[in-house]
């Protein structure tokens, strides 16, 4: 009897050990990912979008998992799409998006890959991505302006009907929204 409850005694302790490094680990990654990711919006914020977009590269490989990560690739897709790299901001959105996003980026994310896919001149698909987009907004302001940038996206690609569909949601659900 005594042999067994040391036993247990054992195994409890070996594996709330192993529970609370567990934890703790998955903290200090988070912590350490955090201030990259604000170290390299600053560097943003300074102008140096080069040396910006490098660091957020590095933070999106390393950490990608976390929420630090994750908006990392959000900010990292705004960067290019403000030096004009749509066609380096599509690959990795969409590999972040099958890789699955956080509720909270989904919606940027979709609406960042549409804005990138309208700048390589292909509307239809912008049109679906933004569509996306107002699906995984938590907002209605959010979801009306997707569906309004859809609308517009879809009339650009020559689908009328698609647009004047979006624009149909729109008015329909969202009428009252600011």
């Amino acid at each position: 009897n005594r042999r067994t409850a040391s036993a247990i005694g054992v195994v409890v302790v070996l594996l709330g050990g192993s529970v609370w490094f567990y934890v703790a680990a998955k903290a200090r990654r988070e912590a350490f990912a955090d201030q990259a990711l604000t170290q390299a919006r600053y560097t943003a914020s300074t102008g140096n979008l080069p040396l910006a977009s490098n660091d957020l590269q590095r933070i999106v490989q390393t950490y990608g998992s976390t929420k630090a990560g994750q908006a990392a690739l959000i900010t990292l897709s705004q960067v290019r799409l403000m030096q004009g790299q749509a066609e380096r901001a599509i690959p990795d959105l969409r590999n972040g998006i099958a890789k699955g996003l956080d509720p909270e980026f989904r919606g940027p994310a979709h609406g960042l890959l549409a804005g990138a896919l309208e700048q390589m001149g292909q509307p239809g698909e912008a049109a679906q991505e933004y569509e996306r987009a107002a699906d995984a907004y938590p907002y209605d302001f959010l979801k009306a302006q997707s569906l309004v940038d859809a609308g517009r996206t879809y009339w650009t690609a020559g689908d009328t009907a698609k647009a004047a569909a979006a624009f149909a949601r729109v008015i329909k659900d969202y009428s009252k929204a600011p």
